[in-house]
């Protein structure tokens, strides 16, 4: 009959994230934080190697 079944709930709010999720998540944040500086640094020497290349007019 089905009268007495719990509601099913989704898995993400009955989910705690265990210690290695949370040291997964914060390797990956770190990553993506060094990411964005790498790509940062390369458009910034960019910028200046097409100074360079173009010289002044």
């Amino acid at each position: 009959m089905g009268l007495f079944n719990r509601s099913r709930r989704t898995k993400m709010s009955t989910h705690k994230p265990t210690w290695r999720e949370r040291r997964a998540a914060e390797r990956t944040a770190k990553a993506e934080a060094r990411l964005q500086e790498t790509e940062q640094k390369i458009h910034e020497i960019a910028d200046e190697i097409r100074g360079d290349v173009n010289g002044p007019r």
